[in-house]
């Protein structure tokens, strides 16, 4: 009669391992679940890099032309430089107050090594297509993809844009930037004897 109410081993070893495989198949489902998860996120996190840098590449400016639309010899009132730009990689069209200039001048003295840097900056709201006279405000609300337009740069007066001065000898930068997108620099120097219409990218 004891005998009968003796422990079953096996029913115990065979609970016993039910259960491990229970615990088992539990914690491979939350590691497989929580992998899925980290695998997801990164293939998200992926493709929102992949689109943001994306439209930081397709904003490239293009420069075609840089010219001296007119030089004044006095001052800087009436300096004033021409340019012809596009978005040839663009997937969509710019607002054109979301494209920036800076006009960098390094007018400094060489018989008293002091050098003053001025600046003078602005956006492309002027710019036309090339049908207009590149100074209308009114003309153009966003640059399109593939599409020629020019403005004309002003150093000071009207605009009061800034201080640079366009001088004979001169080292300049001229930047370019989008606005969450990407930055063009031209460096470019101005000739002695310099004339309106020069080419300042040769």
């Amino acid at each position: 009669m004891e005998s009968s109410f003796q422990r079953d081993k096996h029913a115990e070893f065979a609970l016993s391992a039910m259960v491990s495989m229970i615990m088992i198949l539990l914690f491979s489902a939350i590691v497989a679940g929580l992998t899925l998860m980290m695998i997801e996120q990164a293939f998200m996190e992926s493709r929102s890099q992949s689109v943001e840098q994306s439209e930081s590449l397709n904003s490239i400016p293009m420069v075609l032309t840089l010219e001296m639309e007119n030089y004044d010899s006095i001052d800087n009132t009436n300096d004033r430089i021409y340019i012809v730009f596009k978005f040839p990689y663009a997937s969509s069209n710019i607002p054109d107050t979301n494209v920036k200039w800076a006009l960098i001048c390094d007018n400094g003295g060489a018989t008293t090594h002091s050098h003053f840097v001025a600046l003078s900056e602005g956006d492309f709201d002027f710019a036309t297509t090339l049908t207009g006279n590149a100074l209308d405000q009114n003309a153009i609300n966003e640059f399109e993809p593939h599409t020629y337009y020019h403005m004309i740069l002003r150093g000071n007066s009207p605009n009061n844009n800034g201080e640079c001065d366009l001088e004979e000898g001169l080292a300049a930068s001229l930047v370019i930037a989008v606005e969450n997108g990407r930055t063009t620099e031209i460096d470019f120097l101005i000739p002695d004897g310099v004339e309106n219409g020069e080419d300042l990218l040769s």
